[in-house]
């Protein structure tokens, strides 16, 4: 782990930042505390947004609606997912995953089932005697419809990736900080000329604070800001589609007892659109 001081938070000093590498699900995805389940409902309101400056009335629009499809997750007590599965409205499951992994806590597949629990989809992971990752195979009965290649640096981070799709194939390219943090990822088409760029800052504490997309060249396609607070909490996330003049802000509220937020209300065009409540059970 990589250790460094300094930020304008109230956290107790020193500062402990995760490199990539050693990250659990809940870490990549920011969040806090030992997680046993994460339950979220999600309302799309289309016709019946509402002015951003109408938050007063969010619990009253959800109350008069059912979720348009739900999920549950369930970790384990180290942070890794191990179950996820989908709702529709009427409850009835659409979709389920399960997550195995071994005893260094390295995944080593995972299966994905229909509405019937038929298998559809199944994936494998392959490892170097470095238990480092260097392959990865996803099947559809007994074919395999997608295979990936990675290469490792010294402490297992993945710096350059093959995808393939038959004999389609691409690649990309990532580049990491002193702290073990990718800083840019680099998406190459099947002829080796590069696609897009991926460019990302953090602040002092680790955390993504500006995630900049470019095409090939220096033409900005997307951009996206987090914002966060004192405690570490994410209030806001800011995301803009440059070329099609299209903006969208995500705003996080109602924190539990581990600054995990339990309401997000994504707005366009001063209307919220969405509302993603959220309901997390731990250990």
């Amino acid at each position: 782990m990589a250790i460094v001081a300094g930020g304008c938070r109230k956290k107790p000093e020193p500062i402990v930042i995760t490199p990539d590498i050693e990250k659990s699900h809940l870490q990549r995805n920011h969040i806090f505390g030992t997680v046993r389940n994460i339950q979220t409902f999600t309302y799309y309101l289309g016709e019946d947004s509402i002015p951003v400056s109408d938050t007063t009335n969010i619990a009253k629009v959800i109350a008069k609606r059912k979720a348009d499809f739900s999920t549950w997750q369930r970790y384990s007590a180290d942070g890794f997912l191990m179950h996820y599965t989908k709702f529709n409205q009427n409850k009835d499951t659409l979709m389920h995953q399960e997550y195995a992994y071994n005893w260094k806590a390295k995944l080593v597949h995972w299966e994905e089932s229909d509405s019937t629990g038929a298998i559809v989809t199944r994936g494998k992971y392959i490892y170097d005697r470095n238990d480092f990752l260097c392959g990865e195979q996803v099947f559809q009965g007994d074919s395999v419809v997608m295979a990936f290649t990675y290469t490792t640096d010294g402490i297992g981070n993945i710096v350059k990736s093959t995808q393939s799709f038959g004999d389609y194939s691409t690649h990309t390219e990532n580049k990491y900080n002193a702290l073990g943090l990718v800083e840019k990822i680099t998406e190459y088409e099947p002829n080796g000329k590069p696609f897009k760029t991926v460019k990302i800052e953090y602040d002092n504490y680790g955390d993504e604070v500006n995630r900049c997309v470019y095409k090939a060249g220096d033409q900005m396609v997307e951009y996206t800001y987090n914002q966060y607070n004192q405690e570490g909490r994410q209030i806001k996330t800011i995301y803009e589609d440059k070329l099609h003049h299209q903006k969208e802000v995500t705003y996080y509220a109602d924190y539990d007892s581990q600054n995990n937020w339990q309401t997000e209300i994504k707005v366009k065009d001063n209307k919220i659109i969405s509302i993603r409540k959220r309901k997390i059970i731990y250990y």
